[in-house]
């Protein structure tokens, strides 16, 4: 999860929803229109608990990754570097699955 900062102030504060539902600055007052995000298709954004944009690895992706990932694990001989690579790159794909989670990001339905 990264925070979607206003590059009019040195990127350095996130924009954050207004009553409006328009997103803005609060150091400069510049504003972002939800349909003007632009994301390739690998993010999706929301909202945390401060208000502020933020962008997410798609939890679709994520969910594929896990999957990926874990066949790569159980693929790999114990105790190699490519099971501790795999491991690792589970854990990443984890993690991008509970940010998206908690914000409430609406996860892919599993099959059977």
């Amino acid at each position: 999860m990264n925070h979607v900062s206003c590059p009019h102030c040195g990127g350095l504060t996130p924009y954050r929803i207004r009553p409006d539902g328009l997103f803005g600055c609060d150091e400069c007052g510049n504003l972002v229109d939800p349909r003007d995000i632009s994301l390739d298709g690998n993010e999706v954004w929301g909202v945390d608990a401060e208000c502020a944009l933020v962008v997410f690895a798609d939890p679709v992706t994520a969910f594929e990754r896990l999957h990926e990932y874990l066949a790569d694990f159980l693929d790999d001989p114990a105790d190699s570097y490519g099971e501790a690579a795999s491991l690792n790159a589970f854990e990443w794909a984890a993690a991008d699955l509970i940010d998206a989670i908690h914000a409430g990001i609406q996860l892919p339905e599993m099959e059977n």
